[in-house]
């Protein structure tokens, strides 16, 4: 009789948990805590793969394929919203102001991005069940994305944003994206 056995995990300690802090320019002398989330937060690499196609083949052949591009993509969901967090890798200028209703920070949309508004990284910092921290970096990283906010009654807004790493001219073959897996 031929039997399916599931698939067991040698060492449960090494699975990543979900839950983690979120850092613009970690490890770095302007490192800061972004802010709270909600609803998780997600790692994209897009790679799309050409096949090198060529008369006479009947299907994809080994080694006759090449990555058209390599995107990396961090999406966190903000729950807290401030000043701070939103203005950590969008191209925009903050302003304080006083009026009837007191103080605020008016922030104003720049149509150009300055080299300040490219994050060094945004890095996401998990642990693992034993305890031991994974670094996600995205390097050189901006947010391109769209801004959305949904107002619903008896509900807090959650703003996804969603950091692209860029490349760096000098090096357009170097994926801006690390992985610090840590072990003991």
């Amino acid at each position: 009789m031929i039997g399916v056995m599931g698939t067991t995990i040698p060492n449960a300690q090494d699975i990543l948990l979900g839950e983690g802090v979120v850092y613009k320019d970690y490890g770095e002398g302007t490192s800061a805590v972004i802010g709270a989330t909600r609803g998780g937060s997600r790692l994209s690499v897009e790679k799309p793969v050409r096949v090198i196609a060529y008369d006479g083949s009947y299907g994809p052949t080994k080694n006759m394929r090449r990555i058209e591009m390599y995107i990396v993509k961090l999406i966190i969901n903000f729950l807290k919203l401030t000043y701070t967090n939103l203005v950590y890798g969008l191209s925009m200028t903050v302003s304080d102001g006083t009026d009837q209703d007191g103080t605020y920070k008016k922030m104003n949309f720049d149509l150009e991005i300055a080299a300040a508004d490219v994050l060094t990284n945004v890095t996401f910092k998990g642990q693992k069940h034993s305890g031991e921290v994974t670094l996600i970096k995205v390097l050189n990283a901006l947010n391109i994305s769209p801004i959305k906010w949904e107002f619903k009654s008896k509900d807090e807004i959650v703003s996804e944003m969603t950091y692209t790493g860029f490349y760096f001219a000098a090096t357009p073959t170097v994926p801006p994206l690390e992985i610090w897996d840590y072990t003991v």
